[in-house]
């Protein structure tokens, strides 16, 4: 039973010292005192949290006064909404004392809370049965909405009233998505219900908040399931999804509706392979963004000709701009933004397999790039018809390719070759703009195997090839 992993076992606990310590010094001084939220739901599900919260009766002058008195610094910058932080050397808790939330006028935080010394009052205010779970420093449990039962089940569930939930912060209804995604559980249909009569509210939450949540659902394990289950409220976000949903594109080329074709894709992507050994799998985000917004404007793009066969010429550049809209509006990253929508614009293109015109686009994006590229493009051919799936292997030859270029240490830049400007000149070469013009002839000599990358080979060929013809 999940209850097990909370029992502490011989003189080994399941919460690191600096934690306990914190947990006996305000249970010392009178309190009560927990370990609270996503800490609490990961140890209950075999995984290792690495922050960890604390929930007390103490009011925030008592927590500070309790840490004082035992030595340890403290910040208390949020202490007015109840939250001080201790500072050890193994970690930092924020201690937060148990509170009543008031009205939320913005859908996202209290305008006012109000502490109590009730446990009770602290669980009714949190989102989800699984993260209203309390942890105490012996092991023992209070769990008074039934979050361990739902996570035995795999349910997401609201605390209390959902709408009342969802009302008091409408970034909750993305939080709840992304867990769903992410532990592959199922959201519970009063929640699911009120999650989706409340979409609308997520216009008023900021760009970051919501780039944060569905770049993490995006990226669970679970993704696919749960987009295809509440398309409608992502709707919200990027419209554009809506209209993809039951979509056909009638060609040879694809047997799914352009909606189910992106969450092949999706689906397709693989999983990281640097996460630490135990933790929940998770999609590279810059892949999973670009799987989502691939096609996202074939509908724009779409005719139909005479004899009923559905062409969309231009979706990539459609696409693009949507992605860089949408990816405006959610305030991602300059880089972000820009990897993202290459991966898109790209995404179509598929070089002639010759070692010139691989090697010429590998001097035009970063190795990383190509990579991502790769994947996404065998995600996105995977997810067309057997059919459509033809360019599987022009795809395995350009691969083939750049990897033979990158073992051969080719040089990918003019930088890169075995001589430069200074060089020129003493070829009998005077200063200034020829010089580059020059090395860029030189790069493009040595890209298409006319001459090797050697100083004196690279010289040679300054000689007797563009020299004698100046």
């Amino acid at each position: 039973m999940l209850h097990d992993k909370f029992v502490s076992s011989g003189n080994e606990s399941i919460l690191p010292r600096y934690v306990l310590d914190i947990l006996a010094l305000l249970e010392g001084a009178g309190y009560e005192a927990y370990v609270v939220g996503g800490a609490v739901r990961d140890i209950a599900l075999g995984l290792v949290p690495h922050d960890f919260d604390v929930a007390s009766s103490a009011f925030p002058d008592e927590i500070i006064n309790v840490l004082s008195d035992a030595g340890i610094k403290y910040v208390d910058i949020a202490s007015r909404h109840g939250t001080v932080t201790a500072v050890t050397s193994e970690g930092n808790v924020e201690i937060t004392t148990f509170r009543v939330d008031g009205t939320y006028s913005d859908l996202r935080r209290p305008d006012e809370v109000s502490f109590t010394r009730s446990i009770e009052d602290d669980v009714m205010r949190r989102d989800f049965t699984i993260n209203a779970m309390y942890l105490g420093r012996d092991g023992s449990i209070v769990d008074i909405t039934g979050g361990m039962q739902d996570l035995d089940k795999g349910i997401i569930r609201a605390v209390g009233d959902p709408e009342v939930r969802f009302t008091e912060d409408a970034l909750r209804i993305l939080r709840g998505l992304r867990f769903a995604a992410k532990y592959e559980f199922e959201i519970e249909s009063r929640t699911s219900c009120a999650m989706e009569k409340l979409a609308h509210n997520l216009k008023a939450v900021s760009g970051e908040r919501i780039a944060i949540e569905t770049g993490g659902l995006i990226c669970a394990p679970g993704a696919v399931e749960i987009i295809r289950k509440h398309y409608l409220i992502l709707g919200e976000i990027l419209p554009e999804l809506i209209t993809c949903h039951g979509f056909e594109q009638h060609s040879l080329y694809h047997d799914r509706d352009v909606f189910e074709h992106t969450l092949a894709v999706l689906g397709g992507i693989p999983f990281r392979d640097d996460l630490p050994e135990g933790a929940i799998p998770c999609r590279d985000a810059e892949l999973a963004a670009a799987a989502i917004l691939h096609d996202i404007g074939k509908p724009e793009c779409f005719t139909m000709d005479e004899d009923g066969i559905g062409h969309m010429k231009g979706h990539p550049e459609a696409s693009l701009k949507i992605a860089q809209r949408v990816l405006s509006e959610l305030k991602c990253s300059k880089e972000f933004t820009e990897n993202v929508t290459g991966l898109v614009l790209l995404h179509d293109t598929f070089l002639k397999s010759d070692r010139y015109t691989v090697h010429k686009f590998m001097t035009e994006h970063p190795v990383p790039f190509l990579r991502k590229l790769a994947l996404l493009q065998r995600a996105d051919i995977l997810a067309h018809s057997e059919y459509g799936q033809n360019r599987m292997e022009r795809l395995n030859a350009l691969e083939d390719i750049e990897g033979k270029l990158l073992s051969e240490g080719a040089a990918l830049s003019i930088r890169e070759l075995a001589i430069g400007g200074e060089d020129i000149i003493s070829a009998g070469f005077a200063e200034g703009p020829e010089i580059g013009r020059i090395l860029a002839e030189v790069f493009d000599a040595y890209m298409r195997g006319n001459v090797s990358n050697t100083r004196e080979d690279l010289l040679s060929y300054v000689r007797e090839h563009i020299l004698t013809n100046s």
